[in-house]
């Protein structure tokens, strides 16, 4: 079994609502993490307040620059790029060429700012079925994968659309490029368990038996994990790992046996951020000396 270099377990900013990146980055690394994720988005909200990053094709280069020392004070820095009212296969061309260099520019700037990869989220196009443009996906992330592999770093698709784990699983293969793979978001999946079923006992083994499957199904195409939990009662996620579900020491057991090797970071929407996180901390931690051992 792999050892987990445990420098690789972060935390995204989006932790820590209200609070500037250089904010959330001081309390980060004050609880001792070594990966910091940023949101290359801002002004958008979860529950618990308005979410900082930033938009780098319209900072100025002292701002840049500023933002590169944050950066540099991590081991391992990614980025997720704006996903919530972005349009990439939107028909109208105008929409979806300017959805597009969102994308790239999230791209570039982590290149500027020393990290290694970008989170995307593969949006629908409204009305059509993913089959009759799963095409446009994979000539889309191939060309961002152009991108990505000249700047030395890599984009990731995340677990979210299409739903279904073989689904998801073959367009990631499917898009066929090195510098273009998978970020397994362990929440994001409560949408293929039936209604009828979340909050039970079968629900959860359901979900744990999909998530193991999600991840095995692809393989050497994952480079990018988002930690947090899931509420037994309603099957919310975004919860501090421990407060819910997921079957960690399982899931770390897989991630060890197929090689993983990439960033971990926290996603978490709690009131409470600094203890929420402390407790992720230390469940993700227990669990992975739970493999090593």
């Amino acid at each position: 079994m792999a050892t987990f270099d445990t420098t690789k377990l972060g935390f995204s900013s989006a932790c820590f609502a209200e609070k500037t990146l250089a904010e959330a980055a001081e309390t980060g690394l004050a609880m001792g993490f070594r990966t910091y994720e940023m949101l290359a988005f801002d002004g958008y909200r979860h529950s618990q307040g308005t979410l900082r990053g930033f938009y780098f094709d319209r900072m100025t280069d002292a701002e840049k620059e500023a933002l590169r020392e944050v950066a540099a004070q991590f081991d391992h820095v990614s980025s997720h790029a704006p996903f919530m009212d972005v349009s990439p296969f939107a028909p109208n061309p105008a929409m979806r060429e300017a959805a597009q260099r969102q994308l790239e520019v999230a791209i570039e700037g982590m290149a500027y700012l020393g990290g290694s990869t970008t989170t995307t989220h593969v949006i629908p196009k409204q009305i059509y079925p993913f089959s009759e443009f799963k095409h446009e996906v994979v000539e889309l992330y191939r060309r961002l994968g152009d991108l990505a592999g000249e700047l030395g770093v890599t984009v990731t698709c995340e677990t979210c659309y299409p739903g279904p784990v073989d689904e998801f699983a073959d367009m990631v293969w499917s898009i066929d490029h090195p510098a273009v793979g998978a970020n397994v978001d362990v929440g994001h999946l409560v949408g293929i368990i039936p209604a009828d079923l979340r909050g039970t006992e079968e629900g959860v083994a359901l979900y744990n038996d999909t998530l193991e499957a999600h991840v095995r199904s692809l393989g050497e195409k994952l480079l990018h994990f988002h930690l947090h939990d899931i509420a037994v009662a309603d099957f919310r996620d975004h919860k501090a790992a421990g407060r819910g579900f997921l079957d960690y020491e399982r899931l770390f057991g897989v991630i060890a046996e197929i090689g993983y090797e990439g960033l971990f970071v926290f996603e978490l929407e709690e009131p409470d951020f600094v203890p929420a996180l402390e407790e992720s901390k230390a469940r993700i931690e227990a669990a992975m000396r739970s493999v090593d051992e």
